[in-house]
């Protein structure tokens, strides 16, 4: 396990959902924050590109951090890693796309532990590789699956499994990307959900944009407040990666 001094703390999680958001929408994210305070959620933000902030993005980030949000890596371009790592090599992947984004997290003042794979695209090879650099990463499962309750099966990680489990699986929540929308059958991540605020463990979920449109993949901020809510219902905490024992 990385050594990570302040951030090797006895955390307790007995039933949470993780609430994911990617990629760099940091001002959307930032609009957002009076939902995430009027559920007592705090989530994690997987950011790629880090380089290409400016200082209000910094700014919104930092403020965004210190109200308890995760933040983690989602690499440097966004590179899928078993393809890049296909094309150029592990080490390649490492020293042009890993690395040079968690550096400059580091340097901004954000420890990033975590690292969610862009477009989930993971394979047991690319987990050996950045589980060297991170304390846990997060693949997902199709997006279709999304409206089948068997979902909770797959996604829910019995909380006797949590500490040692260190990939996790998500599943997007978003609207829609642009003029298409994604469909609003939700069941299989509510029942994933029921199931952790019955049986215990975490159930972990990815978004990217909050917008009512987007030309990027986004949740529309109704969607969003009504999975808070849902969750807020069943006394179930939304917690950041940071935060998992």
């Amino acid at each position: 396990m990385t050594e990570h001094g302040d951030h090797d703390q006895d955390h307790h999680v007995d039933r949470a959902l993780l609430l994911t958001f990617d990629d760099r929408h940091i001002r959307e994210w930032a609009a957002a924050a009076p939902l995430f305070t009027r559920y007592g959620a705090r989530v994690t933000f997987f950011v790629c590109e880090p380089d290409r902030l400016d200082r209000d993005d910094l700014r919104l980030l930092r403020r965004l951090a210190d109200d308890g949000h995760t933040v983690g890596c989602h690499g440097l371009r966004h590179e899928r890693a078993p393809e890049f790592i296909a094309a150029h090599g592990a080490g390649a992947y490492l020293d042009r796309e890993v690395v040079p984004a968690l550096d400059a997290l580091r340097r901004l003042g954000f420890p990033a532990w975590c690292f969610a794979y862009p477009c989930s695209a993971r394979d047991e090879r690319t987990d050996r590789l950045l589980l060297t650099l991170f304390e846990r990463l997060r693949g997902g499962v199709s997006a279709d699956r999304r409206a089948d309750p068997c979902l909770a099966d797959e996604l829910r990680v019995p909380a006797a499994d949590v500490p040692a489990r260190r990939v996790l699986l998500g599943c997007s929540v978003d609207s829609g990307r642009g003029t298409v929308a994604y469909g609003d059958d939700l069941a299989g991540v509510e029942a994933a959900l029921c199931r952790t605020a019955a049986d215990g463990g975490v159930t972990t979920l990815y978004a990217h944009c909050v917008a009512e449109a987007h030309e990027a993949n986004h949740v529309t901020p109704s969607r969003l407040e009504k999975l808070l809510a849902l969750a807020d219902g069943m006394s179930l905490p939304c917690v950041g990666f940071d935060e998992l024992p």
